[in-house]
């Protein structure tokens, strides 16, 4: 016995929502209201203010413009060491730092000829951590013999901080800290 099926099917009563999205002029309205909405949100994003801060140009740091060719020669007692950070990073600076003026300190900051970055140091205090000076970028096979220092120095612990930067990018090669004494005569 099978059972017949009906030939009439009862439809189910629309409901508003069947009605109103049936309807052209009801979703034109609803289209509308969404934009005006959506204008709003943007008009309230922009007067609010709060979009991406802008970011400060990079400015290269400058060469520097006592840098010397070549390799210097440098009394031993200034204990003139070689520091190899990396392959292609190679520097030569003093540990012993006498300054007899207070303005200016024997560094001789060196970087090797075939180095594949450019350097920079910077002096710093090393209680404060405040510059107290800094050579301007060397290339490779270049060496600067005095650091000028921003103001009369006085003898204290110190920072050489050796930056490294890719040629052309002035993308970092790394930077090293190194902590010695300055040393002021009179």
């Amino acid at each position: 016995m099978s059972k017949k099926k009906s030939k009439y099917i009862k439809k189910a009563p629309r409901s508003r929502l069947d009605k109103l999205l049936s309807d052209p002029k009801a979703i034109t309205g609803i289209l509308a209201a969404a934009c005006v909405l959506a204008l709003i949100a943007v008009v309230l994003i922009f007067v609010s203010g709060k979009q991406a801060p802008e970011q400060k140009a990079f400015t290269p740091p400058p060469f520097e413009e006592a840098a010397v060719v070549g390799t210097p020669q440098v009394p031993e007692e200034l204990g003139w060491s070689e520091l190899a950070v990396r392959d292609g990073y190679v520097v030569h600076v003093c540990g012993v730092l006498d300054s007899q003026d207070g303005e200016t300190v024997p560094v001789w900051f060196a970087s090797d000829a075939d180095n594949q970055v450019w350097l920079k140091l910077r002096l710093r205090d090393g209680e404060t951590n405040a510059v107290l000076g800094q050579t301007g970028i060397i290339k490779p096979g270049e060496y600067v013999e005095l650091l000028k220092l921003e103001e009369k120095a006085v003898s204290a612990n110190v920072i050489l901080e050796i930056m490294g930067y890719e040629p052309e990018t002035y993308y970092s090669a790394g930077t090293v800290g190194l902590a010695t004494t300055l040393s002021v005569a009179g």
